[in-house]
Parts: C-alpha cells; structure tokens; sequence
C-alpha cells in the first residue's frame, strides 16, 4: 500500500504542458465589440457650470481667503449608473451576502 501511495501523491518528474491557445481572448473581443461601458460620471455642460462654480468659489474664499480657486473639470453622477447600482444593491441586499463587487457597467450597442 506504501507503493500506492507514493506513485499517487509523489510526482518526481513535472508533465511537460502545451500553451493552448487563448480562446478567451477573442471571445473577449468580440464581446467587447458588443458593449461599451457606461461612465460612473458624466461631463456637465459648460454653460451649466457657472453656478456649481459661484458656490464653490465662496466656499473656498470663506474657508481661505487668501487662496486661488481653479476649477478644472465639473462631472455629476449618471442617471443611468445610478439606476443600475440602485437596482443591483437591492438584489444584492435580498441576497444578503454581502460579497457583491461591480467593477464596471456595461451596455448593449444597437446597431440600427
């Protein structure tokens, strides 16, 4: 029985093993061709930004008067990111794992 167990467990030499080929690769990419992913925040118009700059411009000149105030970039959130983690979130609460990680929000190209 020792015998048994040696051959079964001990492995003096390592199977030599081919690269296959990656299939997973171009099954990705014809995916990827299919969606395109959703942005957590979107670029607000340049003209609606004049606002959301006056309220930050006087937060920043009480907090510190002495400092320069440059906005580069303004962004909200998505309507449509927003729907999707309130729906997901609530799935995810029925489930109640508590595990649930959404690294990206993708969506189905139409091809009208």
């Amino acid at each position: 029985m020792p015998n048994f167990l040696q051959q079964l467990f001990h492995h003096s030499t390592v199977p030599s093993t081919k690269p296959l080929p990656a299939v997973g690769s171009k099954i990705n990419e014809l995916n990827n061709a299919e969606w395109e992913v959703v942005p957590e925040y979107i670029a607000v118009d340049p003209h609606e930004q004049v606002m959301p700059a006056l309220i930050a411009a006087s937060v920043v000149t009480d907090q510190a008067p002495n400092s320069h105030l440059v906005l580069k970039q303004l962004s909200v959130q998505n309507p449509e990111a927003q729907l999707v983690s309130i729906i997901t979130s609530s799935c995810a609460l029925e489930l109640g794992d508590g595990t649930f990680v959404i690294k990206s929000i993708r969506k189905r190209v139409d091809r009208h």
